[in-house]
């Protein structure tokens, strides 16, 4: 009987060691993986700051919405070139300039690490969270971007559905379900709306102060130097000069912000006006791109480079002096053709 016991727990000693031997074999085997895996995060988290500055510049100054499918994606040997009219011709077309724009605005460092998931989730969070501040900020001063009463903007809840005024801008009858337009008045020099689309943008100043609010600081509309120095986005991105991209942001946060919708979503669709703002930003991008070697956007795109960034450099205008040199340009605008490549 003893001797039975000693042989049973002999038997579960080996059974024991056995199992302690293959667990040992697979710790082994996993321990490398382990540590590939941490070093691999650990390269991937030092550019995290990198990722986040450009990462906010792109969503400003490039795309609104970047294709989560698009941006793990390598760039093509031959890609259509970002700024080409070429780039709408087809759906191939529209993403091979998209990763052509995506892989010359982030830098080549973060080039081998732009197809890690990684790098496309900081994007996708960076962008709507950067997005969010911006258009907190620019609430505060909308009151003079647009020229009306302040308290039409600082509080989201606001009924902006049923100010005349509001409504004018958006080209919408004070009427419930009402239907926003693709290009309101308010892209519009005087507000009259032209269907052939050849003075959109026409109304620059209007988009011109958004720019300079958001990339020189708030304080800039009411003074020569930006209130926020090294802060401010045009400093820490290094931005000299407005893109089709940027013009087509500032387009779609004024609709925004005359909108009833209190909250920017990611998806793009505003929540109680239905606004398409995705679409929206996709057609104005479209249009400025192609259009942007025209005598006409060249123009505008000129002015707007000017009240942005060329103010900071003058010694201060009278405001009436400034507002003839406006009225001229708008006048000169008027006497040109979108449609003419001159």
């Amino acid at each position: 009987q003893v001797l039975k016991t000693l042989q049973v727990q002999m038997q579960r000693l080996q059974d024991e060691n056995k199992s302690i031997k293959e667990e040992n074999k697979t710790l082994r085997a996993e321990k490398p993986k382990r540590k590939r895996r941490v070093d691999t995060q650990h390269e991937l988290s030092v550019h995290e700051d990198t990722i986040t500055i450009y990462a906010c510049k792109y969503g400003m100054m490039m795309e609104m919405f970047p294709s989560s499918d698009l941006l793990n994606k390598k760039l093509p040997e031959a890609p259509t070139p970002f700024d080409s009219p070429d780039r709408y011709k087809t759906a191939a077309t529209q993403d091979s300039a998209f990763l052509h724009e995506l892989y010359r605005h982030f830098p080549e460092s973060l080039h081998k690490i732009m197809e890690s998931s990684y790098f496309s989730d900081m994007v996708l969070k960076c962008i709507p969270d950067a997005r969010a501040n911006e258009i907190k900020k620019l609430r505060g001063v909308a009151g003079d971007i647009f020229n009306l009463p302040s308290k039409y903007f600082t509080s989201t809840s606001f009924e902006r559905a049923t100010i005349p005024e509001i409504q004018q801008l958006l080209g919408v009858l004070s009427a419930p379900n009402q239907t926003y337009k693709t290009f309101p008045p308010i892209l519009f020099p005087g507000l009259k709306e032209d269907a052939s689309l050849k003075t959109v943008f026409g109304n620059w100043e209007l988009l011109a102060r958004v720019l300079k609010a958001s990339l020189r600081g708030v304080t800039s509309l009411h003074h020569r130097s930006s209130g926020g120095g090294a802060h401010t986005n045009a400093l820490k991105w290094s931005v000299h000069q407005i893109t089709p991209g940027a013009i087509a942001w500032a387009a779609v946060i004024a609709i925004f912000l005359l909108s009833p919708d209190t909250e920017f979503s990611s998806s793009g669709l505003g929540k109680k006006s239905n606004i398409n703002y995705k679409t929206l930003f996709y057609n104005y991008k479209k249009v400025l791109v192609s259009k942007w070697s025209t005598k006409r956007v060249t123009s505008i795109v000129a002015n707007i480079n000017s009240y942005v960034f060329e103010a900071a450099k003058g010694p201060s205008v009278d405001p009436s002096a400034e507002q003839d040199h406006v009225s001229a340009i708008n006048r000169a605008l008027a006497a040109l053709d979108m449609d003419s490549s001159e």
